[in-house]
């Protein structure tokens, strides 16, 4: 006889969606009874999303949302000027030439390099898909997680019960209040020294110069030029992100090196803020904290003047987790839970900075492979127990832990590379070298120099198309 498995997960972002959507639709009647808790409401403003790997756009699909509804065409290109230069010094895009050959992005090494998407359809779309075994509970905290007989029970904001499970997924992010139960403080995430300061627009075209919005198009576009002091390199960030192609919004970014995130919010009048904020007198702050940043000459005023349209802010100080092998290791683990049917998924698990380019997909092939592993437990003749629960996902977190390691050095190193833009001229500085490889010469490994290489040869093909403009 079937053995119904309760599962609770905490997050209802597209991780967390992505794992209840798929077992509402492959499993057998009465497999699964889902619970999801949400922190937040059920109508905010999800924000900007990310270009999806293959394996993530595998995971939507499964998930019974297709990709194209939330994909925003032809923003798969992205351009890095230096201030003065008429040319961009990096294009990311594969020139139509290239297609017309059979040249696919994998064959090149662009597989990353996708179309954005769209938050707020994303999870719109996996809410779309959930059965009624599933049932969402927005505006709960999950604060705590701990063993309850064979399975674990979870508490909210006031040491409440929220419910008994089989399993516990943890997908609440990289600030997530649950993952305790299964790692100590000494892996919890640490912080890279970088804070992110997003502003949004809602329409480059009516309020942004003309040269901006072309060389924005469809895709991202970013810039670089001295600090005001003219001793380091600040870098600005623009990304388009609504899926519908009349949907112009977009986010504005600035990567700040700092040592202390709250003295940086107390700076742009943020302090206590969570989250994205409309309020006048903090956007008013933040408007004046970027202006004074590009205040240096160099600066084109018309990017100074950028900063008069933003609607709303955010202030998102950078947090990564350490390698597998500490997470995992002796004094990365708490004693006794092994046996401990709770697992993480996404940036609960292994948080990567967004510079990565991978925190997002790794998330929601952690969630697919994971319902995989659930629904060949419960299709297993003998059944499934406590134990082979707990085995299953100690499986599956290992697997997880390691796939995010591949990149987690480039990241560090690049967070390093990224306080080293204080005090690099911008005549100096080479965007390739700091984001990408995560290196100071491109002589410094065979596959650092086999990437600028790279990268420089693409950008100069794509100048016979006047780089996709």
């Amino acid at each position: 006889m079937l053995k119904t498995m309760r599962v609770g997960i905490c997050g209802a972002g597209p991780a967390g969606l992505t794992l209840a959507a798929i077992l509402s639709r492959e499993a057998e009647a009465g497999a699964f009874e889902v619970r999801v808790f949400e922190r937040g409401e059920a109508h905010r403003d999800q924000g900007s999303g990310w270009d999806m790997s293959k394996a993530a756009l595998e995971a939507l699909s499964r998930a019974g949302v297709e990709p194209r509804t939330v994909q925003r065409q032809e923003s798969d290109t992205m351009r890095f000027y230096r201030t003065g230069g008429s040319r961009p010094d990096v294009c990311l895009r594969l020139p139509s030439y290239l297609k017309s050959w059979g040249v696919k992005k994998e064959d090149v090494g662009l597989d990353q390099m996708n179309l954005e998407t769209e938050r707020n359809l994303i999870i719109g779309g996996l809410m779309d898909q959930l059965g009624s075994e599933v049932v969402v509970q927005h505006g709960t905290k999950a604060c705590a997680a701990r063993r309850m007989g064979a399975g674990v029970e979870l508490l909210g904001a006031n040491q409440e019960s929220l419910g008994d499970f089989d399993l516990v997924v943890d997908a609440s992010g990289v600030q997530s209040h649950t993952r305790g139960a299964r790692f100590t403080h000494s892996a919890d995430a640490f912080y890279t020294g970088v804070c992110l300061l997003q502003g949004v627009l809602r329409s480059p075209e009516d309020s942004l110069a003309p040269e901006i919005v072309s060389r924005l198009g469809e895709g991202s576009f970013g810039i670089f030029g001295p600090t005001p002091s003219g001793e380091g390199v600040i870098e600005l960030f623009i990304q388009r992100y609504g899926a519908a192609q009349d949907n112009k919004v977009a986010n504005v970014n600035i990567n700040v090196p700092c040592d202390d995130p709250n003295a940086l919010a107390a700076l742009v009048g943020l302090s206590g803020v969570h989250g994205v904020s409309s309020n006048p007198e903090q956007l008013e702050a933040v408007k004046r904290y970027y202006k004074q940043s590009l205040a240096h000459p160099d600066w084109p005023q018309c990017y100074r003047e950028l900063f008069d349209a933003i609607e709303a802010v955010r202030l998102l100080p950078v947090f990564m987790h350490p390698m597998s092998e500490v997470v995992l290791g002796e004094h990365g683990v708490v004693n006794g839970s092994e046996s401990l049917c709770f697992v993480g998924v996404g940036d609960a698990l292994h948080a990567l900075p967004p510079w990565s380019g991978t925190s997002g997909n790794f998330a929601m092939q952690d969630s697919a492979d994971l319902a995989s592993a659930l629904l060949e437990l419960q299709r297993q003749e003998q059944g499934w127990s406590a134990e082979s629960l707990a085995s299953t996902v100690r499986e599956c977190e290992r697997a997880f832990l390691q796939r995010a390691d591949e990149p987690r050095q480039r990241c560090i190193n690049a967070g390093m590379a990224f306080k080293d833009m204080l005090t690099t001229p911008s005549k100096n500085y080479d965007y390739v070298l700091s984001h990408i490889a995560g290196e100071k010469s491109m002589f410094a490994s065979l596959e650092t120099f086999f990437i600028v290489s790279f990268l420089k040869t693409l950008t100069w093909l794509n100048r016979f198309e006047n780089y996709g403009l």
